[in-house]
């Protein structure tokens, strides 16, 4: 369960689980893997147990749920939980937590308040909702009315945007998946304000050694475990601030599945006490070096009509040196409305190095985009619109 969990879904059905999946959007491929489909929203609003067809099955969470422990800790009182405990969540999401763990490594968090009083209104600080994912609702705080929804304001930091990967299970040292690089080439995917664009992976850096010491107090004095992602900033002097820790598997990770050909999934459930049905999963052998990806979205309003599904059809095959793996991600059904600033598709990349990786995504995104351009694709897209007016 989570905001958006193909990637999840996918690397589970590989490691021989039956996946039964709830999130926002029910792209094709997710339902292509997926033994049932929920929608997220209709289980957050179920009484009681929502899954009560599939009694005593874990769960997993994914983007999004960190921020409802009240419901992860209904779900655990009857089900096996294959993630960090609501206790656990509360914990390394509280800012003030945080920041005595961090300190304690050498690391910095930015600087917080609950309450804009006496701060400037120059931009130096992010006004972010307490209950956010993916970077969603975070803006510059240049005063005004504050938010009516809980919310925190941070100080900037300006630096390079780091996401680190990493496996927590009891009694054993964490252990490093992979770094990523936030991607650069923000504006290539019209993502909104400080919505999550992407990723590369890099090599990890010298300081990474300090976010391992991180997350083991974390697994230590709160019981994180599980695939946990760390996310930080690099200002290129050797100061290193954590921005938020993840309690559970981030976007980002497919990337170390794609140049790794590890199991994402088998990591995180033998980390969490579940014995995967294949301990030998199956695996995509590495593409590359360096792999990144991108979500692209859409900059109006866009109807998937017949002629863009061909085309991502098209651009797949065009792009995919291989039949096991993929270049378009996270496909909206046919017959689907997506409305301007939302995510169309996932995008990805290869190359021998990193900006090899994220030059050829950016080419891939202005194909895409000239591409849903095309005279018949924008006449498809009107007529699907006119239908639905007709519809409404």
């Amino acid at each position: 369960m989570g905001g958006s969990v193909r990637f999840l879904a996918s690397s589970c059905q590989r490691a021989g689980w039956d996946v039964h999946a709830a999130d926002r959007f029910g792209d094709a491929d997710l339902l292509a893997v997926a033994a049932s489909y929920r929608s997220l929203p209709a289980v957050l609003d179920a009484a009681g147990d929502p899954f009560p067809e599939l009694a005593g099955m874990p769960f997993l969470f994914t983007g999004g749920l960190e921020n409802a422990p009240d419901f992860l800790a209904r779900l655990a009182a009857s089900r096996p939980s294959a993630g960090a405990s609501p206790a656990a969540v509360r914990a390394v999401r509280d800012p003030q937590r945080l920041a005595a763990e961090a300190a304690r490594v050498g690391l910095q968090v930015p600087e917080s308040h609950a309450a804009p009083y006496g701060l400037p209104v120059d931009g130096s600080f992010l006004v972010k909702p307490r209950a956010s994912v993916g970077g969603q609702g975070i803006a510059r705080w240049h005063g005004g009315t504050a938010p009516d929804r809980p919310s925190l304001w941070q100080r900037v930091h300006e630096g390079t945007p780091h996401g680190v990967s990493l496996v927590l299970a009891d009694n054993q040292p964490p252990q490093l998946l992979g770094v990523c690089r936030s991607l650069r080439c923000r504006a290539a995917t019209a993502a909104p304000g400080w919505a999550y664009a992407g990723s590369v992976t890099v090599a990890p850096p010298p300081w990474v050694d300090r976010i391992l010491a991180l997350a083991d107090r974390l697994a230590r004095q709160h019981g994180l475990r599980g695939v946990v992602g760390i996310d930080c900033i690099d200002d290129a002097t050797g100061r290193v601030v954590v921005l938020e820790v993840n309690p559970r598997p981030t976007a980002s990770m497919e990337l170390h599945e794609r140049t790794q050909g590890l199991s994402i999934a088998t990591a995180h459930l033998t980390a969490c006490g579940l014995r995967p049905p294949n301990l030998s999963p199956q695996l995509r052998p590495p593409m590359a070096s360096a792999s990144s990806k991108a979500i692209l979205y859409a900059s109006e309003a866009l109807a998937i009509t017949p002629e863009v599904c061909s085309l991502f059809d098209a651009l797949a095959t065009a792009w995919s040196p291989r039949q096991d793996t993929f270049a378009i991600a996270d496909l909206p059904a046919a017959g689907s409305q997506i409305t301007a600033g939302s995510p169309v598709v996932t995008i990805f990349a290869d190359g021998h190095a990193s900006e090899a990786a994220e030059e050829l995504l950016e080419q891939r995104l202005s194909q895409l985009r000239t591409a849903l351009l095309q005279p018949a694709i924008r006449r498809g897209i009107a007529s699907a619109a006119a239908g639905a007016r007709n519809c409404i």
